[in-house]
């Protein structure tokens, strides 16, 4: 169970109602400066004042964003209360739901005395999340603080980095499906929370990005609706990863030597093919590119035949059934591959959408 004990941030979300917009003339003074007037319903639900700063930032929709400054400079606090009988999961998924919310400052509250909860808390939230720090802590306390930090990682370049490491495990993992090296299977399944750091990290700054319309700009994007995009393309990287996971688990679930020499054959062709569509779908995002897009999704029917290929040569084979099920598993984690390969490109098709050619 949690608790926000930030009244002041539970009335103001309460207060976040929609209104209509109004119509203002546009005064000439001064004789060349253009002025309009502030709606006062707006300025009093913001507590603005004679000679405060408002924040004005131009969209690419051509509209004009007004904010008021000290909304932009809040930060947000958070107490996360746990009682004795509550899993370690449990606290763990609260806790980086919170921190995708957005919250800057997160106070977890003990109502009992967990040393060992406490201490594998703090390991995972140091492995799964970017830029948290713990600034204190008491026999029944954790203080969190995230660091701001899509100034330096803005999130096109997070993605980037996500993408490359999730391309690294999947052709990785099938290297040791190929020699057997268990050791680098279980070095594979470790990155994996290399990729969600970096998917929670973008998650948060997309979340902020949509309750705060000027942070969509300082994280690289440029509307609303790429931040839904970006959202769609990271979870299908995230999947990419955790199918790289599932092939390097079938490594050290079977015994390479039972293998036969063209069902490994097969499998790196089927690798290649993945790969290469992974790729291009990466490449199509950075450049923005609807050409590789569109060049890159037809491929799939290829992926698809050396999969059968592959699956008619496991079913014929004399492997035993534990075998062929791990077998068949990576191979199906391959075309999934290419398949979230294809959703990423027509993201991309829909990114581009209205931009110039």
């Amino acid at each position: 169970m949690s608790s926000v004990t930030d009244k002041e941030t539970i009335e103001e979300t309460n207060q976040r109602k929609p209104s209509r917009g109004e119509t203002r003339k546009v005064q000439l003074t001064g004789g060349s400066t253009l002025v309009v007037s502030l709606p006062r319903d707006w300025v009093k639900s913001v507590g603005i004042k004679p000679k405060d700063e408002v924040y004005l930032v131009p969209q690419t929709d051509m509209s004009l964003l007004v904010t008021h400054r000290t909304v932009i400079e809040k930060s947000s606090e958070s107490v996360i209360e746990i009682p004795a009988h509550m899993d370690e999961d449990e606290v763990l998924r609260t806790f980086i739901a919170y921190y995708i919310a957005g919250f800057d400052v997160v106070r977890l509250k003990f109502r009992a005395n967990l040393p060992e909860i406490r201490l594998r808390l703090k390991l995972h939230i140091r492995d799964k999340l970017i830029g948290v720090e713990i600034v204190e802590e008491t026999i029944d306390t954790i203080l969190t603080q995230c660091l701001h930090g899509h100034f330096d990682l803005p999130v096109k370049k997070a993605q980037s980095r996500m993408g490359i490491l999730a391309s690294s495990m999947q052709l990785d993992a099938v290297k040791t499906l190929i020699s057997g090296d268990v050791a680098l299977a279980k070095e594979i399944i470790e990155r994996d929370n290399e990729v969600d750091r970096f998917s929670h990290f973008i998650a948060r700054q997309l979340n902020l990005a949509v309750h705060n319309r000027v942070i969509i700009q300082e994280i690289g994007l440029a509307t609303a609706q790429d931040c839904m995009n970006y959202r769609l393309m990271v979870k299908s990287i995230e999947r990419i990863a955790d199918h790289a996971v599932q092939i390097a688990g079938s490594t050290i679930l079977m015994d390479r030597r039972k293998i036969s020499p063209p069902i490994l054959e097969h499998i790196q062709k089927l690798s290649k093919l993945t790969n290469e569509m992974y790729e291009n779908a990466l490449r199509s995002v950075h450049s923005k590119s609807t050409k590789i897009a569109n060049e890159t999704i037809p491929k799939l029917r290829y992926v698809l035949r050396e999969e059968d290929l592959a699956t008619q040569g496991l079913i014929s084979s004399r492997m035993d059934n534990e075998g062929v099920v791990s077998l068949r598993l990576a191979i199906e984690s391959l075309r999934r591959i290419a398949e979230y390969s294809v959703d990423i490109c027509e993201i991309v098709v829909n990114l581009t959408v209205g931009l110039p050619l």
